[in-house]
């Protein structure tokens, strides 16, 4: 496993945001699949960990998505790769996902991050 857990200004969300996982490659084969819904537990500019009930096996797929969430009453769509899985009861799976954002982007999730601080519905790391 993976983690980045040092990096500066890690969000983590008081109540889970609702979101969605779009699966676009696994094993470099494109794939064309679903919206499926996630919950958004934390996030950086770096990255995020969501939750889901799909069990991906990350560990032995290479797995590029989408994450896509609303933030402030602002849609986004994050792109990314699964870096690693946990296990987290029978029926739901935890994720950290990499995503692959431009400075600019960056920039806006710091924006709307800073936001939701500021109204206490996420806790700075």
């Amino acid at each position: 496993m993976i983690t980045r857990r040092k990096e500066p200004f890690r969000y983590s969300m008081k109540e889970p945001v609702e979101c969605q996982l779009e699966l676009t490659t696994v094993n470099r084969m494109s794939f064309s699949g679903k919206l499926v819904p996630a919950k958004l537990i934390d996030i950086s500019k770096n990255g995020c960990r969501i939750r889901s009930f799909l069990d991906l096996k990350a560990s032995e797929h290479f797995i590029e998505c989408r994450i896509h969430l609303r933030l402030n009453e602002e849609n986004f769509i994050f792109p990314g790769h699964v870096r690693w899985q946990r296990i987290m009861d029978d029926t739901e799976y935890d994720y950290g996902v990499h995503l692959l954002l431009t400075d600019n982007e960056k920039e806006q999730i710091n924006i709307q991050l800073r936001g939701l601080a500021a109204e206490r519905k996420i806790k700075v790391m």
